[in-house]
């Protein structure tokens, strides 16, 4: 397979972000990386991922998860779905000021399962492409708060029920492999005792760059904007995933 000169310049960008962001020793930095297969069949569409998270940069794992997902288009502009994802989540410690601390030391990871149902709507308009997604979703969670005094408190919200709502619009850069995207994300809690509220706002910026028919590789950057907690555990991302489809 002929690889392009975009392809080249992609590579050595992300190896440049990755060699900056690899000096960072906060819990503020960390990667997202995926792999993921679909497949079509008429209206449906049925796909699995599976992910690697991480903090401290790429120091240490803070999450793998397996999702399969399957999308049923109603129309052209309309599509519904529902999806699973299991989840090994990194156990964690908080400081006397309620601050996260990664757990270097015990490296303890528990079992989260998540459900999700969605719809997606989306117009074009000449080379742009405006979407919106409506999610709720459902996190079971397996693991417990170690406090930084050793005692161990259960989560108040499980399992947490959350509303997603994502908006996104794309430029389809003629003549050109490459799609830059732009979203908003937000996190609109349920269920949660003290009251529900938006618990986090996500910016996402990303390319897109499609190989061939069948694999496509995204190259993106993340702002999480936490807004229930000062600290600032995974609150710049950098990520890249691969797609195949068949």
């Amino acid at each position: 397979m002929k690889i392009s000169n975009k392809l080249i310049v992609i590579t050595l960008t992300a190896a440049l972000f990755t060699t900056q962001l690899s000096k960072a020793q906060s819990e503020s930095y960390g990667t997202w990386t995926s792999v993921g297969v679909e497949k079509d069949f008429g209206k449906w569409n049925v796909g699995a991922e599976t992910e690697l998270r991480t903090i401290y940069f790429a120091r240490l794992i803070d999450r793998w998860s397996l999702g399969v997902n399957a999308d049923y288009s109603v129309s052209k502009q309309l599509k519904i779905g529902i999806g699973y994802q299991y989840m090994k989540a990194l156990d964690f410690k908080l400081d006397d000021d309620g601050y996260l601390i990664a757990n270097y030391y015990t490296k303890n990871y528990f079992d989260r399962h998540r459900f999700n149902a969605s719809a997606t709507g989306k117009i074009k308009w000449n080379d742009f492409t405006f979407s919106l997604r409506e999610r709720a979703q459902i996190t079971i969670k397996e693991n417990r708060i170690i406090t930084s005094d050793g005692t161990v408190d259960d989560y108040n919200v499980n399992p947490a029920w959350v509303w997603r709502n994502k908006g996104q619009i794309s430029y389809n850069i003629p003549k050109c492999k490459i799609t830059p995207a732009f979203s908003v994300e937000t996190f609109f809690d349920l269920n949660n005792p003290d009251g529900n509220t938006f618990n986090n706002f996500r910016y996402l910026l990303s390319f897109d760059y499609k190989l061939n028919k069948r694999n496509t590789i995204e190259l993106y950057g993340v702002l999480n904007s936490a807004l229930n907690s000062e600290d600032s555990y995974g609150k710049y991302i950098l990520g890249i995933s691969y797609n195949y489809s068949f």
